[in-house]
């Protein structure tokens, strides 16, 4: 007896041979980017226990494809484009079917007014994204389910706490994505569930406060993008296993329980962004010890920065931004040997960024904008990992540091509406990656570098409300990406570039530069002489160029990880 088949061909093969192999158990044809109708000869093959048609683009209505198939244990038909309506009392004579995929098509699963009783008890039920409009009725009749899938429809109504009640071994629960509202009471005893979803519906009020004690081994829990308010329970803390939470955009408030920042120590992803949580941010007593995600933006955290997370070494990600955050920037978050990506802007923090994030060479992203920090950044300032930095509306002083604009992986540079001053660096890494360059609104003096020709990526310029002086240089025709380019209010002079992408621009780029002309500005430049100031900043400018022709060159470091890939597969 042939047992299974797998098959991988191409859509233009036929489905001859297959209506014979009446004695046929297993039948994979899923990932085979079929698009035609599945012949009705699959009738025949009744002794079917396995078909998978997954991934394909079948379209049309399965219902009497599968009608006698009643040997099936395992269904998989997601991720196709059948269509019509479709009612799973077809399957009520399927008697020992245990999983049942049809997520991710075209039909609308109806949920019917007449009593039906299956034959079947479930394991899986994978429903996502199948118009589902209620919470089908044969799921009171099931008991054995481990998983139930339910995601992105339209479900009204309340959390089906029933479902847990009837199903003790049920360990996977997704509700993402629907208009389910206000939750009602939890399971009355403690239940084994490992993975809650019910992000993006409509539940309001605060959360059961026994809710840790009633779901003790949850591993991941996913409450974002709802109306939930009040305090974070305490029991939360009871809730040892936990690895991923995620309570971002509701309406928490209060300070974060200690019982709950004591005890969740398997935490590695936290999110509570977009609440109104307030108190300290990290109190000395927390245990948080393998956080790897922190996400704590946009609440009403406020004082200075305690070293409750001193010892989160495997720190990757840390927000925690658009706060009420004061005092110094601390030293212990330049220890952070793990840390990639630090977002701490719109606070009120205030003293200089520590030197100590310059000593493991991780960082990748640093925002510090919108605080009111300040001092000069000497050379040693040498972010040489960072890919992004974000400086701008702060305090900061003295000269722009010639090792930023050194390296070969930087992307985008925000230094704007600071007191820098001094020249723009005239050394610029011939294999630079920079591809923002934002200098506005501060105290620059000299000349616009002949050396900004070598920034073959960018795409955005900002120059203006500075101090510059002398010509534009006419190498800048060369930036084929310039997208965005401004220099007004300088004392800039002589004819603007008006060759690829300078034919874009106009007036409102130029602007509060009486000495320049050009066509693009529509002002003459027949009698427009070059002043004694620009001819010695051209000639500082070539003597710059020598020096910069016997520099060594900064060698890459690695390409810039994206770092948001470790949160997609954790729902």
């Amino acid at each position: 007896m042939l047992e299974r088949l797998d098959i991988f061909v191409s859509p233009t093969t036929p489905y001859a041979g297959l209506c014979e192999l009446k004695n046929l158990v297993e039948l994979d044809l899923s990932r085979n980017n079929f698009d035609g109708h599945i012949t009705h000869c699959l009738n025949n093959l009744t002794n079917l226990k396995v078909l998978d048609l997954s991934f394909n683009r079948l379209p049309g209505n399965f219902s009497s494809v599968i009608a006698n198939l009643t040997s099936l244990e395992y269904l998989s038909l997601s991720n196709n484009i059948f269509e019509g309506s479709l009612s799973l009392s077809l399957l009520a004579n399927h008697s020992k079917l245990q999983v049942l995929q049809l997520s991710n098509n075209l039909i609308q699963v109806q949920n019917e007014s007449f009593p039906w009783l299956p034959t079947f008890q479930l394991k899986a039920l994978y429903l996502r994204n199948c118009r589902v409009l209620a919470i089908p009725n044969f799921l009171l009749y099931q008991y054995n389910l481990r998983l139930v899938d339910l995601s992105h429809n339209e479900l009204v109504g309340n959390f089906p706490a029933w479902l847990l009640e009837n199903n003790t071994k049920l360990g996977i629960l997704y509700l993402k994505n629907n208009s389910l509202s206000r939750i009602p009471q939890l399971p009355k005893s403690k239940h084994n569930l490992l993975y809650l979803d019910i992000s993006s519906n409509k539940f309001s009020g605060e959360l059961p406060s026994s809710i840790g004690k009633i779901l003790p081994k949850l591993f991941s829990m996913n409450m974002s993008e709802n109306s939930f308010e009040g305090n974070i329970p305490s029991s939360m803390g009871e809730i040892k296993t936990l690895n991923v939470l995620d309570l971002s955009g509701n309406k928490f408030s209060g300070e974060l329980p200690t019982q709950f920042l004591t005890g969740c120590f398997s935490l590695s992803l936290l999110s509570l962004s977009n609440n109104k949580l307030q108190g300290t941010i990290f109190p000395k007593y927390m245990n948080l010890t393998n956080l790897q995600w922190l996400l704590l933006d946009n609440n009403n955290f406020s004082g200075k920065i305690e070293d409750g997370l001193s010892e989160a070494k495997s720190l990757y990600f840390l927000d925690i931004s658009n706060n009420v955050l004061s005092g110094h920037i601390p030293d212990w978050i330049g220890n952070l040997s793990s840390l990639g990506v630090l977002l701490m802007s719109n606070n009120f923090l205030e003293g200089s960024i520590p030197v100590q994030l310059n000593k493991y060479g991780n960082l990748q992203m640093l925002d510090v904008s919108k605080n009111r920090l300040l001092g000069s950044m000497t050379s040693s300032f040498n972010l040489s990992s960072a890919y992004h930095l974000y400086l701008h509306n702060n305090q900061f002083n003295g000269k722009i540091p010639s090792t930023l604009l050194k390296s070969s992986q930087l992307i985008t540079l925000d230094l704007r509406y600071n007191n820098f001053s001094g020249s723009i660096p005239h050394w610029i890494n011939e294999s630079s990656s920079l591809r923002i360059l934002l200098l506005r609104g501060n105290n620059l003096e000299g000349s616009i570098p002949r050396g900004f020709s070598n920034l073959s990526m960018i795409e955005s310029l900002d120059l203006s409300h500075n101090k510059l002086s002398g010509q534009i240089p006419s190498q800048l025709n060369k930036l084929n990406f310039l997208s965005n380019f401004n220099v007004s209010n300088n004392n800039l002079s002589g004819p603007t570039p008006n060759a690829g992408q300078f034919a874009n621009f106009d007036e409102r780029n130029y602007g509060g530069n009486p000495g320049l002309c050009g066509p693009t500005i529509h002002k003459n430049c027949t009698n427009v002489l070059d002043s004694p100031t620009t001819g010695s900043s051209n000639k500082a400018e070539e003597d710059e160029s020598a020096l910069d022709m016997i520099r060594p060159e900064v060698t890459s470091q690695e390409s810039y990880q994206n770092f948001v890939t470790g949160c997609s597969s954790l729902t």
